[in-house]
């Protein structure tokens, strides 16, 4: 049972599994953490707080028979980021911090290490283009974060199998790189 506070009526609706919920609110802290820029972090957790009560509308809409991707947390975590700093930069919040962001920004890579992680990029991209397609198509979904179990399911193969797949790609593209001289 759970309490409509519009109607101030106790409804009869399925309410999510605590695991499933507790599961849920650490995949989308995580996606929020990685989306977020360094002068975001302090608001890390209401950007979260926001993707989660999105996600929780859309479970009310299907009445708690949805799953979501990694990738659809991701999409999540990114739109709700954008959102915050749309509304910084319509607000022009002066958070006080000014030394600090300064200090954020020292921290993001110069132009030249941007160079170089462009051409990495494009290394990694060559490299995986030599790769079995079985391979390619599995390292490519973890390395966007998919989980193995979703990437079996992506595949329409068996977890061990995407697992294999994932672990040779991933050695396949070591040594791709490691050939081209680049090193992790």
């Amino acid at each position: 049972m759970t309490f409509d506070a519009r109607t101030s009526q106790v409804e009869d609706r399925p309410t999510p599994d605590r695991d499933a919920m507790e599961s849920l609110v650490h995949r989308v802290r995580a996606a929020v953490r990685r989306s977020c820029p360094p002068y975001l972090a302090a608001q890390a957790e209401d950007i979260a707080q926001e993707v989660l009560i999105q996600l929780l509308r859309k479970l009310e809409k299907t009445e708690g028979k949805s799953e979501f991707s990694s990738i659809y947390l991701m999409k999540a975590a990114h739109g709700a980021t954008v959102d915050e700093i749309r509304r910084r930069i319509r607000r022009r919040e002066q958070t006080g911090r000014e030394d600090e962001m300064l200090e954020n920004e020292s921290q993001w890579p110069d132009p030249e290490q941007r160079t170089l992680a462009r051409s990495l990029g494009r290394e990694i991209r060559r490299c995986l283009a030599t790769i079995v397609p079985s391979r390619r198509t599995a390292v490519t979904l973890h390395l966007l974060g998919c989980p193995v179990p979703e990437v079996s399911r992506r595949l329409g193969c068996s977890e061990k199998s995407a697992d294999n797949r994932v672990y040779r790609g991933m050695k396949d593209l070591r040594d791709c790189l490691e050939a081209k001289g680049l090193r992790p």
